[in-house]
Parts: structure tokens; sequence; C-alpha cells
């Protein structure tokens, strides 16, 4: 039997060290805007360990696209999450980091990327709240 996607080191660090919370329906987000982490819980992916080790430095570096007082919080979706996000949005490619705005998810970025591609797609999920086609994420 093959272990929970959370219960690898990477997606269970989110929470443990991060302290993001695990989250069962978009609902239960936070307000403002939340960067999901949608891992692939139906099938395991190579790439959900790579994204987890790298949410914590792509957060980081989206926040500064943001005004000062607003802020960007990571989560990780559990099963029954990723289930809603993947009937909800069309052609939604997992692992993937879903953006939500007061618990709609109002954006998305499939699969692993480079890091300046991350900044370039960050920029534009982040632009209607910002001035982030100003900054860049990438330095």
């Amino acid at each position: 039997m093959m272990a929970s996607v959370q219960d690898t080191p990477l997606v269970r660090a989110l929470s443990e060290r991060h302290g993001m919370p695990v989250l069962d329906t978009p609902a239960a987000a936070a307000l403002g805007l939340v960067v999901v982490f949608v891992p692939g819980h139906a099938r395991p992916h190579l790439e959900t360990p790579d994204i987890a080790a790298v949410l914590p430095d792509l957060l980081r570096a989206a926040q500064t696209l943001l005004p000062s007082g607003t802020p960007l919080r990571g989560a990780v979706a559990d099963a029954a999450m990723e289930a809603e996000l993947c009937a909800r949005i069309d052609g939604l490619n997992l692992p993937a980091l879903v953006l939500l705005h007061d618990g709609v998810p109002v954006g998305m970025i499939p699969r692993m990327r480079d890091w300046d591609e991350y900044g370039r797609l960050f920029r534009g999920l982040l632009s209607p709240y910002s001035n982030a086609g100003q900054k860049d994420v990438s330095a």
C-alpha cells in the first residue's frame, strides 16, 4: 500500500515546519490570497516533492509582488479538496499551485516550472491584486 501524499517528508514539512494548513475545501481557506498546493493524491507524481521543496521560497518571492500588508498564505489540499478543484477547474494538471481569493479559485500554475517561469506566472496571477508587472520575482 502506497503512503499518502501528505505522509511524504517534503509535503508534510509544509504543514509541520512552515505552518501551512491542510485544507479539505476551498471555503476552508483563509480570506484573502492563498496559494494551495495540489499534490496529486490519486496518482504519484515525480514533481510533487520538487514543488513542495520550493513552495516556501516561491511564496516569499511572490509576497514581494503584493502591496505591504497584503498577505499571501500557503496551504496544502487534502484528497477531498483536490477532487473538488479538479472538478471545478478545467484542465487542471497535477501537481499544481492554485491561487484562491477569498476561497474562490482565480488561477493556477500546473506542474513544476523553472524559477524564471514561476516568476512570470506569479506576476500574471497576482497582477489584479498589485503592481506585480513592475516588480521582478526572479531576483
